[in-house]
C-alpha cells in the first residue's frame, strides 16, 4: 500500500478544474492521478477513501457538493 495522500491533494485536482466540476469527473481524475485504491488522510492521520474524504472536506467547509457538482468551499486548505 502506498503512503496516504492528504485531502488537499484532492483539492488541488479540483483547483485544476477551475474549482468546480462534476463529482464523477473529480473521482476519475483522482483515479488517473493516484490510482483506484488511493487512501486520503487528514492532518490528524485519519484515513479515508474518495467518498470519505469528500464527506470530511465537506464537513470542514472546504468543498460543497450539490446536484452532483463539487465546488471549492470557503474554508482554506491546510498548507503543508
Amino acid at each position: 500500500m502506498s503512503e496516504p495522500l492528504y485531502g488537499h491533494d484532492l483539492l488541488a485536482l479540483l483547483v485544476e478544474r477551475g474549482g468546480s466540476c462534476h463529482l464523477e469527473e473529480l473521482r476519475a481524475a483522482s483515479v488517473a492521478a493516484h490510482g483506484a485504491s488511493a487512501v486520503y488522510c487528514n492532518c490528524h492521520g485519519d484515513q479515508f477513501d474518495f467518498d470519505g474524504v469528500i464527506a470530511f472536506l465537506g464537513g470542514k467547509g472546504k468543498v460543497q457538493v450539490s446536484n452532483g457538482t463539487i465546488t471549492l468551499g470557503m474554508a482554506p486548505a491546510c498548507q503543508h
